[in-house]
């Protein structure tokens, strides 16, 4: 009887206009989101290049400068930017990829610089974003999960076939169980071969490699969707379970969709912003100077007694200027960090927001990208630093009574500049790191079926 049950669940889907209504909709959006993505992708590659060979083009005319005195004062005020490679998942789940700049400066630590150029480019990408995959899956099929299933069990019971079906003794576990098996069949076959079109474009325009790694990531993100459909639709289940008629399961349908899907993800930042304030980063920024301030007028006192061992005094007096700059560095990242986590767990009260966690974290571009991202420019600035303080020391260059003079005519080589290099996490880090709001979709749609159950058993179809 169960097979049955899932057979007429899935023959009337197929046969209703809302399942052709899913199917043309899905096909084309998610077909739509992977074209733009993909086109998207390739062009930040080839800005990537483009901006690569200039890169490479100027460090070229640097190593042909004969004068070494003349070399050593172009690379001595010279900017050696480096490029950040653009995620190549970033396809599917944009996340913070395009909110990191993908050009850095080796002499400024606060300016970064974007391929986008913001004067030249029209403002309306900014306020229209592309959806990408993440994006359909995330909105859009919560909905028609939602919309498929509303009427599934209080549908049946206004139109009378519902007593009739459980007037054979038919055990209503297989009931419940057949309907989500069939509905839940009936929503996910036309996600699938939607996701497979637009896997087969991403193949046939070699905008994504087909590594091992990056398929699997790939594979991962789309089980976590059906999961995450899953829970939409076992939240369906159990409102037509709870009501009685449609119109009310449809009401309570679209509130629930509406709360989890706009209000707790939007509201989750504000509230932990309340809970755990901030000190702005002016604010952090307008102290460093003030401690910087403090540090010169020192110095100056010293520079002024001109008194044996002022040298020491003075190393003292920039090491504990610098650490106090450290120490209110470490301040503001440890409130930012508190703050961060409490807007994730509040967000987590959504399944939205945990699908988002997991998806932007299995495909590179969720929060930790950011802090690989700043770790890797705090490398890169402290490389050069290093590099232009032996430039200064007298390494490199020497002094003699005709001037300036290059020790070492060979002594610049491009391979021993600080790179900029960025951590890239492993599969099995990200699925760990996901594996916490994987689990809690699973819990959300064991819960709901559950209830589902203990009400269907219950409940009165006459």
């Amino acid at each position: 009887m169960f097979f049955l049950t899932v057979g007429k669940e899935i023959v009337h889907n197929i046969l209703s206009f809302r399942f052709v209504v899913t199917y043309v909709l899905l096909f084309c959006l998610i077909l739509m989101a992977m074209f733009l993505m993909t086109n998207d992708y390739q062009r930040r590659l080839q800005e990537f290049s483009t901006a690569d060979r200039k890169v490479r083009e100027n460090l070229a005319e640097l190593v042909k400068i004969e004068d070494p005195a003349e070399q050593f004062q172009r690379i001595r005020q010279a900017d050696f930017s480096a490029l950040r490679l653009p995620t190549p998942l970033s396809l599917l789940a944009l996340g913070l990829e395009g909110s990191l700049p993908t050009q850095v400066s080796s002499q400024s630590r606060f300016f970064v610089s974007s391929s986008d150029d913001r004067l030249g480019r029209n403002v309306l990408f900014d306020i229209f974003q592309t959806p990408d995959f993440v994006y359909v899956v995330n909105v859009v099929m919560s909905l028609l999960a939602l919309l498929f299933v509303f009427d599934s069990v209080c549908g049946e019971k206004e139109q009378g076939t519902l007593k009739l079906l459980l007037s054979n003794s038919v055990p209503r576990d297989s009931v419940l169980l057949g309907k989500w098996v069939g509905g839940f069949f009936s929503v996910t076959a036309p996600f699938a071969v939607a996701v497979l079109g637009g896997f087969t474009y991403i193949y046939i325009s070699g905008a994504m490699e087909m590594k091992g790694g990056d398929m699997a990531r790939f594979g991962l993100i789309f089980v976590l969707s059906l999961l995450y459909i899953s829970t939409f639709f076992t939240l369906g289940l159990m409102i037509s379970t709870l009501t009685h008629r449609s119109a009310t399961a449809l009401l309570v349908s679209l509130l629930v969709w509406i709360c989890w899907i706009l209000v707790v993800p939007n509201l989750a930042p504000i509230a932990a912003r309340l809970a755990a304030p901030v000190p702005g980063r002016q604010v952090i920024e307008a102290e460093k100077q003030a401690i910087d301030r403090e540090v010169q007028l020192l110095m100056a006192g010293i520079g002024k007694r001109k008194v044996y061992g002022d040298q020491e005094e003075s190393e003292s007096i920039r090491k504990d200027g610098e650490s106090k700059k450290r120490k209110l560095e470490e301040f503001y990242q440890d409130k930012m960090s508190r703050q961060i986590s409490y807007s994730k767990n509040l967000a987590r009260l959504s399944p939205s927001a945990s699908y988002l966690f997991a998806a932007t974290r299995l495909a590179g571009t969720g929060p930790n990208l950011f802090d690989y991202f700043q770790k890797a420019l705090d490398r890169f600035h402290q490389g050069h630093d290093e590099f232009r303080q032996n430039m200064s020391s007298g390494v490199i260059m020497e002094w003699t009574q005709s001037g300036p003079k290059v020790k070492d005519p060979d002594w610049f080589d491009v391979e021993n500049l600080p790179r900029f290099d960025m951590f890239a996490e492993s599969l099995d880090d990200s699925f760990d790191a996901a594996l916490f709001d994987i689990l809690l979709l699973a819990v959300f749609n064991v819960l709901f079926f559950m209830l589902s159950y203990t009400i269907f058993i219950r409940y009165d179809v006459t």
